[in-house]
């Protein structure tokens, strides 16, 4: 496939997608994302001189600089992003689909004036930061082994109207639920076996497997007894592959003065000292729909690529804007960059193309990873390098203008005819 054809087809794709915002944002906003979008993609960050830079518009940077930061106030641009992600993330979730709800956080190591800036736990340093908390919904495909962005909000605890975590977490939950119902498989890592969580899954009468702290306790063979204690004397008679095992019971939980029958999972392989413990919903008997739950789990880790790959392939860390929505659309923009790389990804020809300007060393299918985004979002940088424009919507219409002044001065034929008139002829 020549270079300027796929540059057409991957802009296209771009074009597609944010047109199917066209009922809920006006076109200088849809002209606006497109950009962006695309500079972040560029540049592999969220900073906005670079960008500003690499769209190469006929008026000095600064100007550009300007512009685009008035727009980034446009704080709904992430409502935009999160219903579209939403609208294209359904149709590829079915009753196999991993639903990870994960937490994390965005933390400038130095920013000491960052708006309604908090104290966060850096998830790549461990350490205590000044930053925002993000709570983000993303799935996987174990059929295609395709991981997907489905929502993604932002949150600070010294935001008006914050109430606490749990609220945070149940408000993007409630996006997606009202969508596909109880469809799918939800995993949640060991930060969210709070009894309100617990609740708030069981209640919906939704599908999902937690991985439980050794702090709680539950009721087994009748008696009130610490989890881990009852993981403990569970058999753990059932292979799960080579070097691991696992075994089942049947629990009882007390949650709000409701009492709920849970399964407990015993899970221990070569590799721990400690076995893990889960808990999924309802008695499940079926060994293949066990071994199913687990692996589930252990699909999550690589869910949580997700977050990395926002951070170091568009950089949200490195942008400098300081005003909370700004930073907020900021955080859109990025969804939408890796919406364009995924449906690039959904075209076999076009993704070939892409793959190719790359250049990676090993780039036979057997030895590219499962996590394809990378060199997508490699392949495209390459794409357009050198492009001495991404986008000439603006610059055309400057152009038109000083065509029509010329023709208003220098032909005196036309200064007899109306405006809209000459502009026909002149575009004619």
């Amino acid at each position: 496939m020549i270079i300027t054809e796929s540059r057409e087809k991957v802009k296209r794709k771009a074009f597609s997608l944010i047109n199917k915002l066209d009922k809920m944002a006006t076109v200088p906003i849809k002209k606006f994302i497109l950009e962006m979008s695309f500079g972040i993609i560029m540049t592999g960050s969220s900073n906005v001189n670079l960008i500003a830079s690499k769209l190469k518009e006929h008026s000095a940077v600064k100007h550009t600089i300007k512009r685009l930061q008035r727009m980034l106030l446009r704080s709904r641009v992430l409502g935009f992003a999160n219903k579209l992600s939403l609208l294209e993330s359904i149709k590829k979730i079915d009753l196999d689909t991993v639903i990870a709800l994960d937490g994390g956080d965005i933390s400038h190591q130095y920013g000491k004036k960052f708006e309604k800036s908090a104290v966060v736990k850096d998830g790549s340093s461990g350490r205590f930061r000044m930053g925002y908390w993000l709570n983000q919904i993303s799935g996987y495909n174990p059929k295609s082994g395709e991981t997907f962005p489905v929502l993604l909000d932002i949150y600070s605890t010294l935001e008006k109207g914050f109430k606490s975590a749990n609220v945070e977490t149940f408000k993007i939950a409630d996006k997606l639920v009202e969508k596909i119902g109880s469809i799918g498989l939800w995993v949640l890592d060991r930060g969210y076996d709070s009894g309100r969580i617990l609740s708030y899954f069981l209640d919906n009468n939704l599908n999902f497997v937690v991985r439980m702290k050794t702090n709680r306790d539950i009721i087994y063979e009748g008696k009130k007894i610490n989890i881990f204690d009852a993981a403990k004397k569970i058999n753990r008679r059932t292979r799960y592959n080579t070097v691991s095992r696992f075994g089942t019971s049947k629990i009882k939980l007390e949650l709000n003065k409701s009492t709920y029958e849970l399964t407990l999972i015993c899970y221990k392989d070569k590799r721990n000292k400690k076995p893990i413990i889960f808990l999924t919903n309802g008695w499940i008997k079926s060994t293949k729909e066990l071994k199913r739950r687990i692996r589930s789990y252990f699909y999550r880790w690589g869910v949580e690529e997700s977050y990395r790959f926002e951070k170091q392939g568009f950089g949200i860390e490195k942008s400098k804007t300081r005003n909370y929505e700004r930073i907020k659309t900021l955080l859109g923009l990025t969804i939408i960059s890796w919406l364009i790389l995924i449906k690039v990804n959904e075209q076999p020809k076009l993704k070939e193309a892409v793959l190719k300007e790359a250049k990676m060393e090993k780039d036979k299918p057997k030895n590219r990873p499962k996590f394809i985004y990378y060199r997508l979002h490699r392949g495209i940088q390459n794409l357009f390098e050198g492009v001495k424009k991404l986008f000439s919507f603006r610059s055309r219409k400057k152009e038109k203008e000083k065509l029509k002044k010329y023709f208003l001065k220098n032909l005196p034929v036309f200064k007899k005819l109306p405006v809209d008139h000459l502009w026909i002829q002149v575009v004619a």
